[in-house]
């Protein structure tokens, strides 16, 4: 896993790095670039990390702002018991302290930080101009395609994560692997809730999913997933990654940059 070191390592060399206290536990942020701000929030057993192919693109014409959320990375946890609203929360105060409470900005979430990213947006209300959930539960359904027997943690990469198996290169796998070690906050239930569908009607951010057409969290259907989403906000623009899994912003970054790029673009 020689990649790992020199991928991360070079990317966190060059970041700003604030440690912010929230309500009495240390919270890291890191940012990257200068212009409009984009926030990104990080999936479940993970950090940072997740973006490790987006925030070059990203921080060529954005100032890129990533934390680690309490109980994730370098992040120490909260207190009390593991709550998606606590953690929204803090993602508000984190990004008040880190670009200023007043500053408008972008949002985007993966996966678990998906929800997350929508639910703070909800509370940040016209600040969030647009908000990307890319391969985010919080839909109430849980739809994981069965992947037979595990036989190792790179198996367990490919079967979950990604759809092409050489995808999970030393890179992936030591970021997954680091990621599941520094993860205290335990998720539960959290990701088949309803948390995001019920707060996205309410957003005044314009809305864009994303979605893998080989997701085994989306049951391989990415349809599904979209559907719901658009019964409860009609006017959300959706995306369709093509030949990739869960984590598409690693496994399909060129797609996920573009994406993003275009949405992200000034008006």
């Amino acid at each position: 896993m020689n990649d790992t070191p020199s991928v991360v390592d070079q990317l966190d060399a060059i970041a700003d790095r604030d440690d912010i206290d929230i309500n009495g536990r240390a919270v890291t942020c890191r940012s990257w670039g200068a212009g409009p701000v984009v926030l990104l929030v990080h999936g479940a057993s993970g950090c940072w990390t997740h973006w490790v192919r987006n925030i070059g693109p990203l921080s060529q014409r954005n100032r890129v702002v990533v934390p680690d959320l309490p109980g994730f990375g370098d992040s120490e946890s909260l207190t009390g018991p593991p709550d998606a609203q606590h953690l929204a929360d803090s993602l508000v105060q984190i990004t008040d302290a880190v670009i200023g409470a007043e500053t408008q900005l972008d949002i985007v979430g993966f996966s678990f930080g998906g929800i997350v990213a929508g639910l703070a947006a909800h509370r940040m209300g016209q600040r969030a101009q647009h908000l990307v959930v890319i391969s985010a539960g919080g839909l109430g359904i849980n739809a994981l395609v069965a992947g037979g027997p595990r036989r190792g943690p790179r198996d367990e990469l490919i079967r979950f994560m990604f759809a092409n198996p050489h995808t999970a290169d030393d890179t992936a796998l030591g970021i997954h692997l680091d990621g599941q070690a520094r993860t205290r906050f335990k998720s539960g239930s959290i990701p088949s809730s309803t948390l995001l569908l019920d707060v996205i009607g309410q957003l005044t951010a314009e809305l864009h999913v994303v979605y893998s057409d080989r997701d085994a969290f989306g049951g391989g259907d990415p349809s599904v997933r979209l559907n719901l989403i658009l019964g409860s906000r009609p006017d959300a623009k959706c995306h369709t990654i093509t030949n990739a899994g869960h984590w598409s912003p690693y496994e399909a970054p060129d797609q996920i940059n573009t994406i993003l790029t275009e949405v992200l673009a000034p008006n």
